[in-house]
């Protein structure tokens, strides 16, 4: 049987984790020699080249992200509708797929994270939002479709909140957690231990401490303020917080961190494209997220060799152990926080641990990951 995949991005580009996520994808079908469309918006222009693969790009560039949503799922039907195909694989929103990747998370369930932290007017704004209320209504349509054989989600969070919200049955669920590019970071890897200082010089940052490190656009959501809480509990501990990631209010936090006392103890960074060098030279990765499908930078922290301290609701800390990492319970008990920290605290980094907690997502290898999700769409079409 020839299979037709068709792969749907709202806007595509070269940069962004679902969009290289997306090629990926794509080049391993083509690979397959199983022809591929590649429905999006915008300039798409692949990475690879491949005889097996057609992009059909839609024209839509409203200045309302609402009427980009709605047109584009409105392109996918009509294009579905004209071209049937047995397989129609969706990384977005839109209302009908065979088979869904579920990367951004439960909308639903987002929303409610937010509100509990927000409060009750930001609750009821989400009514009155119709972006959310469109993308719950193409979430619901996508989830309880009849026709679809296959919801992929990275991590079990994410799947018992599917169940939680919708009405689907759980043996259409699959998880496959996130891939990490654990070749790839090798390198950088085996040289940590011989640059390390050289990094924490050219820095400026302390040379014989302990380093934390915070990776995360949106501070707020990703939950820095609570970290620098938890951070001033444990002051009297020879620690340094490196923090990555862009910030609109970042005055806000600085702030904080004064307010605190913890002004040599913190540095922001703000947004770097070289983050290996920070994993190079940091013990131990925070994050202390609201809400996280599966935060990338858990794996890519641990195939880096430092020890990780998540949230429970990161789906990523499904995948740590008492020596790679730890679990904070809850982020409303900062002494329950700071307590993670101090058991960070006593994983330094070592050459001997650093290997140890690297091998541990040995078998979380990207290639390894795509394959087992490819696979399952193929063996029944």
């Amino acid at each position: 049987m020839k299979h037709r995949k068709k792969k749907k991005k709202s806007s595509l580009t070269q940069t962004g984790g679902l969009e290289k996520y997306t090629w990926q994808i794509a080049q391993r079908f083509c690979q397959k020699k199983i022809p591929v469309t590649l429905l999006t918006t915008g300039n798409s222009h692949s990475p690879f080249e491949s005889d097996y693969l057609n992009i059909v790009s839609f024209p839509i560039d409203y200045r309302l992200s609402v009427l980009n949503l709605l047109q584009f799922n409105r392109c996918c039907v009509q294009y579905i509708k004209t071209h049937p195909t047995p397989i129609i694989f969706g990384l977005d929103r839109n209302q009908f797929q065979t088979h869904i990747r579920a990367g951004n998370g439960v909308h639903a369930a987002y929303l409610n994270y937010r509100a509990q932290e927000e409060g009750v007017y930001k609750k009821l704004s989400f009514f009155f939002n119709p972006l959310h209320q469109m993308t719950l209504q193409l979430e619901k349509k996508a989830f309880e479709h009849p026709e679809l054989q296959i919801l992929f989600t990275n991590s079990h969070l994410v799947k018992q909140e599917v169940l939680s919200y919708y009405n689907l049955a759980p043996e259409k669920i699959q998880v496959v957690h996130n891939g990490v590019e654990w070749t790839a970071l090798e390198p950088y890897f085996h040289s940590w231990h011989q640059k390390k200082q050289a990094i924490l010089q050219n820095l400026k940052l302390p040379s014989s401490c302990y380093h934390f490190l915070f990776i995360g656009n949106n501070y707020r959501r990703k939950g820095l303020s609570k970290l620098l809480q938890a951070l001033s509990l444990i002051g009297n501990q020879s620690f340094h917080l490196s923090v990555i990631g862009k910030e609109y209010y970042l005055a806000d936090f600085e702030q904080q961190v004064s307010a605190l006392n913890l002004e040599s103890k913190v540095t922001f960074f703000g947004s770097r494209n070289d983050t290996y060098q920070f994993y190079q030279y940091a013990d131990s990765l925070v994050i202390p997220s609201f809400y996280d499908p599966f935060a990338n930078v858990t794996v890519e922290a641990l195939a880096m060799g430092l020890f990780v301290v998540s949230s429970a609701r990161n789906g990523g800390s499904e995948i740590l152990s008492p020596t790679t990492g730890t679990v904070i319970e809850s982020l409303e008990d900062i002494s329950s926080f700071a307590e993670a920290l101090h058991t960070a605290l006593t994983h330094p980094k070592t050459e001997k641990s650093a290997l140890a907690i690297r091998e541990s997502v040995k078998s979380f290898d990207f290639s390894h990951q795509l394959d087992h999700m490819i696979e399952s769409i193929l063996i029944n079409n």
